[in-house]
C-alpha cells in the first residue's frame, strides 16, 4: 500500500496531534530500511556476536557494522548496546526482533511461492476449447497434467469458435483450441491436426456397404444436421453451397449422443468430423469416408500475440503436442 499523508482534519477529529516531521520520518524509514538491514539485524540478534554473524552472512565485520548502522539510522533508534566484549539488544531492538523475524519468514515464504510458480508447480491455467475438440483431445491430457502438477488450478471453458478466439485475444484464456481463424487478430495460431469429415449411417442403410461416398448422397437421403451454433454445421453448409446443393435437414439436433441414436434407428445420415465420433456414445453405426471433395477442418492452438505464456501453459502445451503426435503416429500405422 502506498504511503499517504493523512489530512490534518482527521488528526483533529481523532484528537491526536502529529507533526509533519514525524509523518515524513515514518515515510523515510520505510523507504530506507531494506531487507538486507533486517536480515543482518536478525542474525546479530540471534548470535549476539558481530564476528559470528559476519561469518554466517559471508561479509566482513566492518561491512556488517555499517549495515546495522544503516538499520539504526533508518529506524531512528539504537538496536544494540555493544562494547568490546558484549552485544545486547536495546529495548527497541527487543521490540523489533519478532517483527524482523516475521518479515523474513513472509519474504522467504513468498519466494518459495514464486519459485513454485516459475517451476510450474503452482498457478492457474485457463483453457478455452470448442466442445467437440475439447471432449476429444483434452481428457487424457488434463489427467496427465493433474498427475504431474496437482497444485495448478485448471479451468476449462467450452464456448463456440469465435468466443474461443475472443477469450484468448482478451487475455481471459491462456490457451485456445479451435478452428484456424480466417483472419487472426491479436492471436497466434499453431496447427495441431486436420480432422476429416465422414459419413455416419445405420448398419442396414443402403450406403452402409460403401467404401466411400460423395457429398451428393446428402441430397438423396434424409440429412440429420447438428445445431447451427456449431462449427460442424457451418462447415457442412459451406460445402453444400460450394457444390451448389440444396440440402434441407430432416432433423436438426443439439447434441451428438441423440444424433447417434437417430442415425442408429435409421432416421437419416450425417457428416461429422472423425474426431468427434466417440461423443456419439456407442450407437451401432457405420462410418464411411467422404470424397469429391475431402473436407477437413484445421484444428490448432491459439495464444495471445505478444504475451509470454506462463509456465503451466507451456507445460500443458507440451503434453498436448505429445498426445496429438502419438495419436497421429498410431493412426498412420493402423
Amino acid at each position: 500500500m502506498e504511503d499517504k499523508l493523512i489530512p490534518m482534519r482527521l488528526f483533529r477529529k481523532m484528537q491526536i496531534s502529529y507533526s509533519y516531521d514525524a509523518i515524513f520520518g515514518i515515510i523515510d524509514m520505510r523507504s530506507r530500511l531494506t531487507l538486507h538491514h533486517v536480515e543482518a539485524f536478525a542474525c546479530v540478534a540471534e548470535l549476539l556476536s558481530f564476528r559470528k554473524a559476519a561469518q554466517r552472512l559471508h561479509m566482513s565485520q566492518p561491512a556488517l557494522s555499517r549495515c546495522i548502522q544503516g538499520a539504526e539510522d533508518a529506524l531512528g533508534t539504537r538496536l544494540f548496546d555493544r562494547d568490546t566484549r558484549n552485544v545486547r539488544l536495546t529495548p527497541a531492538g527487543t521490540e523489533f526482533l519478532p517483527i524482523a523475524r516475521r518479515l523474513l519468514l513472509e519474504f522467504h515464504a513468498s519466494l518459495d511461492e514464486v519459485s513454485e510458480y516459475l517451476g510450474g508447480d503452482r498457478g492457474k491455467l485457463v483453457i478455452a476449447a470448442l466442445p467437440s475438440i475439447g471432449a476429444a483431445l483434452l481428457p487424457d491430457v488434463v489427467c496427465q497434467f493433474a498427475r504431474l502438477w496437482p497444485s495448478v488450478q485448471v479451468t476449462i471453458q467450452a464456448p463456440h469458435s469465435q468466443v474461443v478466439i475472443d477469450l484468448v485475444a482478451d487475455g481471459q484464456a491462456d490457451i485456445g483450441i479451435a478452428l484456424k481463424p480466417p483472419k487472426p487478430d491479436k492471436v497466434l495460431y499453431e496447427h495441431l491436426l486436420d480432422d476429416e469429415f465422414v459419413l455416419v449411417c445405420s448398419p442396414d442403410h443402403p450406403l452402409a456397404g460403401e467404401t466411400s461416398c460423395s457429398w451428393q448422397v446428402f441430397a438423396e437421403h434424409p440429412f440429420i444436421a447438428l445445431s447451427p451454433t456449431t462449427s460442424m454445421w457451418m462447415l457442412t453448409q459451406r460445402m453444400f453451397r460450394q457444390l451448389h446443393m440444396d440440402v434441407k435437414p430432416a432433423y436438426e439436433m443439439g447434441g451428438l449422443p441423440l444424433t447417434g441414436k437417430l442415425i442408429a434407428a435409421g432416421l437419416g445420415i450425417t457428416a461429422i468430423p472423425r474426431l468427434v465420433l466417440p461423443q456419439m456414445g456407442q450407437p451401432d453405426v457405420r462410418v464411411i469416408p467422404l470424397h469429391a471433395p475431402v473436407l477437413q477442418r484445421s484444428l490448432g492452438i491459439l495464444t495471445r500475440e505478444g504475451r509470454t505464456a506462463s509456465v503451466p501453459a507451456n507445460n500443458f502445451l507440451k503434453l498436448l503436442r505429445e498426445a496429438v503426435s502419438h495419436s497421429s503416429q498410431q493412426a498412420s500405422t493402423e
